[in-house]
């Protein structure tokens, strides 16, 4: 039915959505949901072509008649495919009549069976409950049977997956164990037969009329903020609305911007001369520098600087950063080691509060992470 991804595996990708900040939130989420006994529809695209909403790996979760967490893209095409969802979902519990409850929150009040029948049947195209289902979306305004209803000329596709009883229950049990595992590196299958954990690298044979999608199971990526001043606050808010797990170190006690940032998952009070057994070398920590000033920075960083991370900065206007690299150089100190640094740190946007400050150092994180 969709040559496109008839043995097809697509590569593995990591969840990126604007509603629900990590995998672990998500999967926390349905978890809630299937333990509550509530059928749940869950939405993945498993395939994203061009410029389109929704990229792969975007996930939305669908509990029958409770609204919807999570994204696959937005607009006018998720408020159609909750409302298909929806409509499965009914047809999959076996109701046909306004019992069914209300549809997602912000979409029409008809029941299931209402929506069934007004809709264009090549746009429903399985008529009957089965899950797994793909549905393909084309972000053309010319096309018709998979046209989305959005102009932005890409595509994607999003598989339908239902969860409910004691076999999800343990199957998001598992998952979520998943993430924790660092000796053992997993992966999510989702697949024409439903979704699996599996090995990290294990690929299966597929025939001509089946399909897979591979996502690795990852932690949340972290941020060690060194500083707990007013633009490591913005900082710690930007990064755990992106779903980074947030250290903060200081050496001060009492500060006010140390007691309001609620949004670090810990704060740890050290002596920045020992900064280097607090953050030894890990190539998947992101690192910022915001100490008090010149001085406690200088000292951080001559001893981070070998250490291997994923992204190392430093706040600081660009003569600081002039004076300290030439003191480091006279010091021993490689122009390679140094060019290592992100200093000035963030994106030349003209950024003056620390919220301004920290959408720029958060926009550049990004840039690292997703390149």
């Amino acid at each position: 039915m969709f040559p496109f991804l008839r043995g097809v595996v697509c590569p593995p990708h990591t969840l990126n959505s604007a509603t629900v900040n990590n995998q672990r939130d998500f999967w926390m989420e349905v978890h809630k949901r299937v333990e509550s006994r509530d059928p749940l529809a869950v939405l993945c695209v498993v395939e994203s072509i061009g410029s389109s909403p929704g990229r792969a790996g975007f996930k939305m979760g669908v509990p029958y008649g409770s609204g919807f967490f999570g994204t696959i893209g937005g607009g006018i095409m998720e408020k159609k495919l909750v409302e298909l969802a929806h409509t499965r979902l009914a047809h999959r519990l076996g109701v046909t009549g306004s019992s069914s409850g209300a549809l997602a929150a912000g979409s029409s009040s008809r029941d299931p069976a209402e929506v069934r029948e007004a809709r264009d049947p090549a746009e429903v195209l399985d008529s009957e409950g089965s899950f797994p289902y793909l549905k393909r979306q084309v972000h053309q305004a010319d096309l018709g049977k998979d046209r989305s209803g959005m102009i932005c000329s890409g595509e994607q596709t999003v598989a339908y997956f239902f969860l409910h009883g004691e076999e999800a229950i343990q199957l998001v049990a598992d998952i979520l164990a998943a993430f924790d595992d660092r000796e053992r590196p997993q992966e999510l299958e989702f697949s024409s037969t439903g979704i699996r954990i599996v090995a990290a690298g294990e690929r299966r044979t597929l025939n001509t009329d089946e399909w897979c999608y591979y996502e690795a199971l990852r932690t949340q990526p972290r941020i060690a903020i060194v500083g707990a001043g007013h633009v490591s606050l913005a900082l710690s808010r930007q990064m755990d609305q992106l779903g980074f797990h947030v250290t903060v170190f200081d050496d001060r006690q009492g500060l006010n911007t140390w007691h309001a940032n609620t949004f670090a998952q810990e704060r740890k009070l050290v002596d920045y001369a020992e900064m280097a057994a607090h953050l030894p070398s890990d190539p998947e920590l992101y690192v910022v520098l915001a100490s008090v000033g010149y001085r406690t920075d200088d000292l951080i960083l001559r001893q981070l600087i070998r250490n291997r991370y994923n992204y190392l900065g430093m706040l600081g206007s660009a003569e600081k950063v002039r004076v300290m690299f030439e003191g480091m150089r006279k010091d021993g100190f490689t122009d390679e080691e140094l060019a290592r640094v992100h200093a000035p740190i963030g994106l030349p946007i003209h950024s003056r509060t620390p919220e301004e400050i920290a959408v720029s150092i958060a926009a550049e994180i990004i840039g690292v992470k997703n390149r």
